[in-house]
């Protein structure tokens, strides 16, 4: 019994230090700038949605083998699904390549490409749409930064003032958006233990 004891003890001691790993991550600075571009593009994402009839899921969390792929804003209409990926982060963001130098000030750091981030996000809503037997549904994404003042090379996003462009440029492809947004939200991982693990498991916040 004293066995037991000690090792409920400490199982729930790695439990209360995990969560407490975690929160502080979570309501980091960096994590409550990322939050607030979120919801920029999403305020934007919404308005233009009402133009044309189009579907808006906000922070969709989609099956990924054993795991959870989180996709900021998933865009569903008569053109297909647009994906989106948000960046709030300011000064600079150079190079190429899986790994990026994001600069601020005098310091630096790696961030993970958000290019290749969300064709991760584009491979997956795609094998989500041949397995529900929608393959011939266009994807197609973008990366949005929404600090103005950010230095950027523009072959890696766009500007929260361009998206209004980029939106109006995708062109309609006969798709049902009221079918293909009921399939996404059917899809969504609410299980909030495996979200939970996901969220923990994150490297790059900004």
């Amino acid at each position: 019994m004293e066995t037991e004891k000690i090792i409920l003890i400490v199982a729930a001691g790695v439990v209360l230090l995990l969560l407490i790993t975690f929160l502080s991550v979570y309501f980091s600075a960096g994590r409550r700038k990322g939050r607030a571009a979120e919801r920029k593009t999403a305020k934007l994402l919404k308005k233009l949605c009402k133009t044309n009839g189009s579907k808006l899921i906000n922070n969709i969390y989609l099956p990924l083998y054993n795991g959870t792929c989180e996709i900021d804003h998933l865009v569903i209409g008569k053109f297909g699904i647009f994906v989106v990926e948000t960046k709030g982060i300011s000064g600079s963001l150079t190079g190429s390549g899986k790994k990026l130098v994001h600069k601020i000030g005098t310091k630096s750091h790696k961030l993970y490409n958000p290019l290749l981030q969300n064709q991760t996000h584009i491979d997956n809503v795609m094998h989500h749409l041949k397995k529900g037997g929608y393959k011939k549904v266009p994807v197609t994404g973008t990366v949005v930064f929404t600090d103005k003042e950010l230095e950027f090379d523009r072959e890696l996003g766009i500007g929260l003032d361009e998206l209004e462009d980029r939106f109006s440029q995708l062109k309609p492809a006969g798709v049902n958006p009221d079918i293909l947004y009921d399939y996404f939200k059917k899809l969504d991982v609410t299980n909030p233990l495996k979200k939970f693990a996901h969220n923990f498991s994150r490297r790059d916040w900004d």
